[in-house]
């Protein structure tokens, strides 16, 4: 129950109607408790041989009635609860989805992606199967119990004792097998996570199996984990299929117990025959929403396991945060400075599919530094790979926030900015590019506001000039009109960066980050593109992460990180008669370029 609190929210919002399904229940469970008493009625006519022909006809007419009562209640009962079940369910994926977009990175580097997925629908769907066939048995059950109850006691206080004591010993069985039920099926949905996780990935990484022909190797771990999900599935089925044997058992003691001692009451004279059939009628009315109860039961332990995985992805709270009296950023400069700033190292935690949390280690990653970028000028990062130049980067972004010192944007503390202001004013292209399975030309106008009108395919057209994507275009069938397979995968590693360059640069941001952006490319295509950069960068503050020092020859400010270190710092020229390891990495490129020539 104290996963299922969660939902009290959620079922206030729709407590009219809640409120009309129960009555509606309460209605039914009424009129269908009419049924054995005109049976009764029928029965003692008949025992004194005195039922004629519209007799019967008047108490099958009556039968008629209750039963399309009853039916028309329960319709509108399950209408109702069934609405609300799906409401609810809306909300939570709403919200859910919503909490997702609000998460920072860390958080979707540290968790499986299906994990996240069967949370947003093999957990939610547990918890609608609560709240409607759940929540309607439920009401239904009770109220139904409730009826019968009161109408055995008004008949026989003694038969209906035998009933009231021995129907709890099923609670009994439920509360053994409960906690174990829900135990089981928090593993089966956490596999369940596990192997969606191996799926995406593998659908995902096709072309990387299928190249180094791992169809095979892969096929046996996947059957490892399905074999797995398939144990995991039997031992809750397993305890689940033990209620049923146990709920038989419990009402066959329970209708012998009546008719034995119903029986002895009729030969006594304390009991006619038509109460007998009465109160078995009744018996006969709960023997159902007792089983019901049981499948309740396997609902409600589902439904309380996947309410507490939602409820692990909806209480975190995210690292980076909007703040609430954040400052606007109406016309960004571009001026850039890293005021000894320091990174440590982030690392998820143990078991991360169900361990939403990451841990920050103790080890600093980056320490003490301090960069500053006048605005319109340009700045390169470089150094060795792992060193920590995309994480300097992303903070300012705030893809992180910095554990020590401070980055700032105008002289504005980034963290005291609007998020979508800040995130605006900057254009990002990452060295591996995400596309999405849309045209060319949305994946390149992807965050700016504007339909296909004539100044957005200008600004398209000049965007894909300058990338060098327009030397491409010749070769997809339908120009930028072309659909993007998922993830770009129609696309080579070179077309997707510039595809990114081009989106960036649509954005016309102040601030421009080029991640290794020209990695995926050969050297002549980089050396048009940077031909083109010269004229967008021009008056635009731009910072250039890169591995290729003929990318960065010509930028104002060079720094080389090295152990969380600025080693070097200064222009190309300063750099190579420093000696140093700029001048050591410039010499190894020239020498590489010599031997492929």
């Amino acid at each position: 129950m104290s996963n299922l609190r969660y939902l009290i929210p959620y079922l206030r919002r729709y407590r009219w109607s809640l409120l009309a399904g129960l009555i509606c229940a309460a209605f039914a469970a009424s009129v269908s408790a009419l049924g054995p008493y005109i049976l009764r009625l029928a029965v003692d006519e008949l025992a004194t041989g005195q039922l004629v022909l519209t007799s019967i006809l008047g108490y099958g007419v009556m039968l008629i009635i209750v039963a399309l009562a009853d039916g028309v209640f329960r319709f509108i009962q399950r209408m109702m609860l069934a609405g609300v079940s799906y409401r609810i369910e809306y909300d939570l994926r709403t919200q859910l989805f919503a909490h997702y977009m609000r998460l920072d990175q860390a958080f979707f580097s540290h968790n499986h992606t299906g994990d996240l997925m069967a949370r947003a629908t093999n957990d939610l769907s547990a918890v609608r199967q609560l709240l409607g066939p759940g929540l309607n048995g439920t009401a239904t059950a009770v109220l139904t119990f409730l009826a019968a109850a009161v109408l055995m006691l008004m008949m026989n206080v003694t038969l209906a004792l035998i009933v009231m004591l021995l129907m709890p010993v099923t609670t009994v069985v439920f509360v053994l097998l409960g906690k174990r039920m829900r135990t089981a099926f928090t593993h089966v949905q956490d596999q369940f996570g596990v192997i969606s996780t191996r799926v995406q990935e593998h659908f995902s990484g096709i072309r990387t199996i299928k190249a180094y022909a791992q169809e095979d190797a892969e096929l046996v771990v996947f059957a490892a984990e399905n074999e797995r999900y398939r144990e995991l599935n039997l031992r809750y089925v397993l305890l689940s299929g033990a209620l049923w044997p146990a709920m038989t058992l419990c009402l066959g003691i329970v209708a012998a117990l009546v008719l034995l001692v119903g029986g002895r009451l009729v030969v006594a004279g304390e009991l006619t025959i038509g109460e007998l059939v009465q109160f078995n009628a009744y018996l006969g009315l709960l023997t159902f929403p007792m089983i019901m109860l049981g499948w309740m039961v396997s609902l409600y332990q589902q439904a309380s396991a996947s309410m507490g995985r939602l409820m692990e992805v909806l209480r975190y709270q995210p690292a980076v945060v909007n703040p609430p009296d954040a400052r606007p950023l109406p016309a960004p400069r571009g001026e850039l400075e890293f005021r000894h700033v320091g990174l440590r190292y982030e690392e998820p935690a143990d078991h991360a599919t169900t361990a939403l949390f990451p841990e920050r280690r103790a080890e600093w990653m980056l320490r003490d530094l301090s960069i500053h970028v006048p605005a319109g000028h340009s700045l390169a990062i470089v150094g060795a790979t792992g060193v920590g130049k995309t994480t300097l980067v992303n903070l300012l972004s705030r893809v992180r926030d910095p554990d020590e010192g401070q980055v700032l944007l105008d002289g504005i503390d980034v963290r005291t900015l609007d998020l979508g202001d800040l995130r605006r004013a900057i254009g990002y292209v990452p060295q591996e590019t995400f596309l999405f399975s849309v045209p060319l030309r949305e994946n390149v106008a992807f965050g700016v506001e504007a339909a296909h009108d004539a100044a957005l395919d200008a600004r398209i057209e000049h965007a894909v000039t300058v990338s060098r994507l327009a030397n491409d275009l010749a070769q997809f069938p339908d120009g930028l009109d072309t659909m993007v397979g998922e993830r770009g995968v129609t696309l080579s590693g070179g077309q997707k960066q510039r595809v990114s360059l081009a989106r960036a640069i649509l954005r016309n941001p102040p601030v421009l980050i080029l991640d290794d952006a020209l990695s995926s490319v050969d050297t002549q295509t980089a050396a048009q593109i940077l031909a083109g950069l010269r004229e967008v960068m021009r008056g635009r503050t731009t910072v250039i992460i890169a591995q290729r020092i003929a990318t960065v020859r010509e930028v104002d400010q060079i720094v080389v990180l090295h152990d969380g270190q600025i080693i070097e710092q200064g222009n190309h020229s300063a750099l190579l008669k420093l000696g140093g390891q700029y001048a050591a990495m410039y010499r190894r490129e020239l020498l590489e370029a010599e031997l492929s020539a």
